[in-house]
């Protein structure tokens, strides 16, 4: 069994993603997966878009209302009052049996007509109770309102250079027990000359936030241990040249949901600004309080610290 199922995913077509990269998109391409597994039909609809989802909700009770509408059909005098040999209204007896709504004018009056209407009436309920599920898991699914900003800046500080990425809450509240995590991909050959992927986890001066209400700034200090310490060398590919990837994700519990909400951002090496720096975003109002410009968030001036400055 295992072996047949490898050689039907072999057949599938190539399935194409696309992953947001900075101000840019980033595609990547799997072999041997389907996008559409019909043997996953949960999965598949709770991945769609809405359009797609409406589209095929709207698809799938055509063809039911369709089918049954053929059974009228092929046996005229099953239902009392229906046009022998009119399509058109099996198929709305077949919409208001589906929707078990029965305005009399028609009714099944021969055995055939009978198991037809019971069977599609059974059908209606069923799909009924499946999409109103649907319907509330995609509108319940937690999301997070995480802004990030759309390029990372590098900037000197006391002769060091500073990774730096700046992210936003986007929602009116505050979020708990923020978490985050910066991932550095990059791609190498070894001494054989086989080419690898490597994926390291960037030390941040700080990666954690119990109380997030308005920005956070992101920092990793590139320092002799760091993995990005090598693409800063005289002789090697400068890191905005570089195959390298960044990839931010973000955990966070929003208390108006009481429940964990994630958010996740790449960024490529082209996508870094250096010797640049983030504009203040946040300014303090007449009472005292903090004001976030979110508009801000992405915005960037010139590091006067940076080399050449």
């Amino acid at each position: 069994m295992s072996h047949a199922k490898a050689r039907n995913s072999s057949k599938a077509l190539p399935m194409q993603l696309a992953a947001k990269v900075g101000s840019n998109v980033s595609r990547m391409e799997k072999l041997g997966v389907s996008r559409f597994d019909l043997a996953d039909p949960y999965h598949l609809a709770l991945t769609l878009g809405w359009g797609q989802f409406l589209l095929a909700l709207i698809g799938l009770y055509l063809a039911i209302n369709g089918l049954f509408a053929l059974l009228y059909f092929i046996k005229p005098g099953s239902v009392s009052n229906l046009p022998a040999y009119s399509l058109v209204d099996a198929f709305f007896f077949s919409i208001e049996t589906l929707a078990t709504v029965g305005y009399g004018n028609m009714a099944p009056i021969s055995l055939y007509g009978h198991v037809v209407s019971a069977v599609e009436t059974f059908v209606g309920t069923l799909l009924t109770a499946v999409m109103t599920g649907l319907v509330f898991v995609r509108f319940s699914k937690p999301k997070a309102k995480i802004l990030f900003a759309d390029k990372p800046v590098l900037l000197w500080r006391k002769g060091r250079a500073s990774l730096m990425i700046r992210i936003g809450n986007g929602r009116l509240h505050p979020l708990h027990e923020a978490t985050v995590r910066i991932t550095s991909l990059q791609t190498g050959d070894s001494p054989d000359g086989q080419r690898f992927r490597r994926s390291v986890d960037l030390k941040l001066a700080r990666d954690d936030m119990p109380f997030f209400p308005l920005t956070w700034t992101l920092i990793h200090e590139i320092g002799p241990d760091s993995p990005l310490q090598d693409l800063l060398l005289p002789d090697s590919p400068s890191l905005q040249d570089s195959s390298s990837r960044l990839l931010v994700s973000v955990v966070a519990r929003d208390p108006s949901l009481g429940a964990q909400v994630y958010s996740t951002q790449a960024y490529s090496g082209v996508d870094i600004a250096v010797g640049m720096r983030y504009v203040d975003a946040i300014s303090s109002a007449p009472d005292g309080s903090s004001v976030a410009d979110m508009r801000l968030l992405s915005s960037v001036e010139p590091d006067v610290e940076a080399p050449g400055h």
